[in-house]
């Protein structure tokens, strides 16, 4: 579908509740399944161009969300309006025009080279067994490019290693060119720097090319550092709702996960991060002058600074 024609669509009658650059308002979302609520009468709004992260325990309701948002997960009851107009009328097809959803990574079953794999993020767009046309490829092109994988177009996904497939994935999404990404977890399991290559680039997608980003993390310094509005669950209901400078106290951390947390102040930054946890067994007692300057231990060993740094004796 052209933008023209998404365009369009956004002019049909939206309800008089539906806030000016409002994109997801959620109103009372439950979903039980037998005895267990998922989700208890959850309810925020997503704006335009926000990047959204949502946090919480394991067992929370995060992957649940992130499923209802783009209607995979039906049986829900409450109301989760796109622009206005409750996604359940809006359409699969037509929604995945709108939403994209990376999951969490799984197991490839099935044999795809990496452009098969990216060309399916284009089946929202073609009519049913109607073959890829050559725009359909060009934008396959362009989102591995963007991703950095166009030179492993005709690899088979189950070769690759966690971090490249999961690039992959996030390629097929942006394949899909909609309004809005939802990922679940993108980058757990991943080393440093594909940890750190994933978040540079859904930071300029968000920044540079306008697209929403809703993501689940695990990781509250991602959280906070990533995104520009944070949701926090506990027990499939919402415990916060704010900005991210907000979030980082003990008193909302143990709220979200029941424990307490060592904070400080980012070095850069004007907020707080969590530093990792050491057993208090282990924590030695350390003196005021524990750790001094480096010249100031060069000096009482009697070594000359200049000559140290340059590794002379």
């Amino acid at each position: 579908m052209s933008n023209r024609v998404v365009n369009a669509e956004k002019k049909e009658d939206v309800p008089n509740s539906f806030v000016p650059n409002s994109l997801l308002s959620v109103r009372n979302l439950t979903v039980k399944r037998k005895s267990k609520t998922l989700l208890d009468a959850v309810s925020f709004k997503v704006l335009q161009g926000e990047y959204l992260t949502i946090i919480g325990a394991n067992g929370a309701g995060k992957s649940t969300l992130l499923k209802c948002l783009d209607n995979i997960l039906t049986g829900w009851t409450g109301e989760i309006l796109f622009e206005g107009l409750p996604i359940r009328k809006i359409g699969q097809r037509k929604l995945a025009r709108r939403i994209a959803y990376v999951q969490q990574m799984v197991p490839v079953f099935f044999t795809f080279t990496v452009r098969q794999r990216v060309e399916m993020g284009r089946y929202p767009h073609l009519q049913p067994f109607s073959p890829i046309s050559e725009t359909d490829r060009e934008i396959v092109e362009t989102s591995m490019r963007s991703m950095g994988i166009l030179h492993l177009a005709d690899r088979f996904v189950e070769t690759l290693s966690g971090g490249e497939k999961q690039k992959v994935q996030l390629a097929a999404a942006l394949a899909q060119q909609t309004d809005v990404l939802c990922l679940d977890e993108p980058t757990t399991y991943l080393d440093y720097k594909h940890q750190h290559e994933i978040s540079q680039w859904l930071r300029t997608f968000n920044r540079e090319q306008g697209k929403t980003i809703i993501e689940v993390t695990h990781d509250v310094n991602r959280a906070v550092l990533s995104g520009t509005h944070v949701l926090a669950l506990n027990s499939g209901k919402v415990v916060f709702d704010g900005k991210p400078e907000l979030l980082m106290t003990q008193e909302h951390l143990h709220t979200i996960y029941d424990i307490d947390f060592q904070l400080a102040d980012h070095p850069v930054l004007p907020l707080r991060v969590v530093l990792p946890e050491m057993p208090p067994e282990v924590l030695p007692e350390v003196p005021p002058n524990r750790f001094p300057l480096p010249d100031k231990i060069h000096q009482e060993n009697g070594i000359d600074q200049d000559k140290a740094i340059n590794g002379q004796s």
